[in-house]
């Protein structure tokens, strides 16, 4: 008999499930993903009987790995909805499709070019497929009236021309657009430029699920664009269980033999799990249904609630107005970022967040000096009433009392991006290595850590851009900046309670 079994009463905590079901009823408002609002914008009952519809690979069901009835119909009903030559459900999320997209069109020990700005997936994905990373060199400067509206600025089709031809092995791109801020990239003049040149376009629009559903209102689709293909994490801004994605195939990237669909039926499986979760698949199947009906609607009607916010904001906030004239949309007007009209003010931004919280009000993160909140398509007028309320309630700060912190933000913040440029740095070994190669890691201070080698990525998260690659040598200057986002409570992945994993 086993003695060291734990005592019944040792195991009645539910700790995660009851976290969870404390939130639920907490009547909190919610600014964030998943775009279904805590299953509001889903019909009656749905969300009530989720376990229901959780079942195995039955005749009547289908199998998402293998699609050849009703899965095989979703899969074309959303190809037709987004635009597509051929889609795909996953249930793994953007991370899942970028893993399949970097297979299908690079392959194992391929060469992408990629924007600087990438999600962590893109890096764990070529470790896996030993994909070596060439790096695009960012050299476009945000338009004045965005740049206290983003972080980071997108690549331009200068930069991916210029860089194409620097690493010739190159003949796949990668871009994020559009990003955790709503910027867009040039999709149409880069995806020209990169056709033109032989190579394929794969576009990470992650955060870009509904663009197609108001071409005109919004920046124009991946695909639309002219995107060979492109990963949507339908969670992010639709109606959708948290990991539900699409991968969508263009249709001239199928036509010319770019890609080919086929091979998603070997591919898939490799990386998705052999039961693939039917609630998940079918609320992207659900939100496809939602937007093709009433999408365009709800879009329309949300830009209309965020320029009401817009015009009734408090003196001192600014965001950028829904519409931007006749010029070509540069971001998403549906992504919702607040930071001081006055930039000696920035510095009250955190303290804001933090006021909004304790008002029930939960947004999707904050950065040094600006918050990000992503509201559902099915966001009430309620509740844009709430945010607006809790926002006048924030004592106004005053300038003069936060000139100094301010300032010091927005010089850390330029040295983020600084800290994005790879140009010159050292790499020990490859990222694949220090994440998968058998060796010696160890755990050291961060403060003892330069000269050192990550044995894993380094991401503030959000907005999950790798600051320190996994093989990247840990430079003074490197290390010195992460101790300061961290003193300024920006959470970062990889450092744990002070401690960092190094290469031994």
């Amino acid at each position: 008999m086993d003695t060291n079994l734990p005592e019944p009463a040792e195991q009645l905590p539910t700790p995660l499930l009851s976290a969870l079901l404390k939130h639920a009823r907490s009547g909190r408002q919610r600014w964030h993903m998943p775009g279904h609002l805590g299953g509001l914008a889903w019909p009656a009952g749905l969300a009530e009987n989720l376990a229901a519809i959780d079942v195995t690979e039955l005749p009547g069901t289908d199998d998402l790995n293998h699609p050849a009835g009703v899965a095989q119909q979703a899969m074309e009903l959303a190809a037709a909805a987004f635009g597509a030559g051929h889609s795909r459900l996953l249930t793994g999320g953007s991370t899942l499709g970028l893993q399949v997209l970097l297979a299908l069109a690079v392959g194992r020990g391929g060469s992408l070019l990629v924007s600087r700005t990438c999600h962590q997936a893109v890096v764990h994905a070529a470790a896996l497929l030993d994909i070596q990373l060439c790096l695009l060199t960012q050299t476009g400067e945000l338009p004045p009236d965005l740049s206290r509206f983003s972080l980071f600025p997108q690549a331009t089709a200068a930069d991916v021309i210029r860089d194409l031809e620097r690493h010739p092995r190159c003949r796949t791109v990668l871009l994020t657009s559009p990003d955790y801020y709503g910027s867009c990239a040039e999709l149409a003049a880069i995806a020209e430029a990169v056709h033109a040149r032989g190579a394929c376009l794969l576009v990470d629009e992650a955060h870009g699920a509904h663009l197609a559903f108001a071409p005109g209102v919004l920046p124009a689709a991946a695909l639309a664009a002219g995107a060979d293909a492109c990963v949507q994490s339908g969670h992010k801004t639709l109606p959708v269980l948290t990991g539900g994605a699409w991968l969508h195939l263009g249709r001239e990237a199928l036509a010319s033999g770019r890609l080919d669909a086929a091979a998603l039926t070997r591919l898939i499986p490799v990386f998705q799990t052999s039961s693939p979760s039917f609630p998940i698949a079918a609320s992207l199947d659900l939100a496809r249904q939602l937007m093709a009906l009433t999408g365009s609607r709800q879009i329309r009607l949300q830009l209309e609630h965020l320029e009401w916010l817009r015009q009734s904001l408090p003196d001192w906030l600014a965001c950028l107005p829904s519409r931007r004239g006749a010029e070509p949309l540069a971001r998403d007007p549906l992504r919702l970022v607040l930071t001081a009209r006055d930039s000696r003010q920035v510095a009250a931004m955190p303290a804001l967040a933090r006021h909004l919280s304790a008002d029930g009000i939960d947004i999707e993160f904050a950065d040094l000096t600006r918050l990000v909140l992503i509201p559902s398509l099915w966001q009430s007028s309620a509740n844009w009433q709430l945010l607006s309320d809790s926002l006048h309630r924030f004592p106004v700060p005053s300038a003069g009392g936060l000139a100094d912190a301010s300032s010091q933000l927005q010089e850390l913040e330029t040295r983020w991006l600084r800290q994005l440029d790879k140009t010159g740095l050292s790499f020990r070994v490859s990222p694949g290595d220090a994440l998968l190669a058998p060796g010696v890691r160890a755990s050291c201070r961060l403060e003892t850590a330069a000269g050192r080698a990550a044995a894993q990525a380094l991401v503030p998260y959000p907005p999950g851009i790798p600051l320190v690659w996994p093989g990247e040598v840990l430079t003074p200057d490197r290390v010195d900046f992460l101790r300061r986002l961290l003193d300024n409570n920006i959470s970062i992945n990889g450092i744990d309670a002070g401690n960092v994993q190094v290469l031994a």
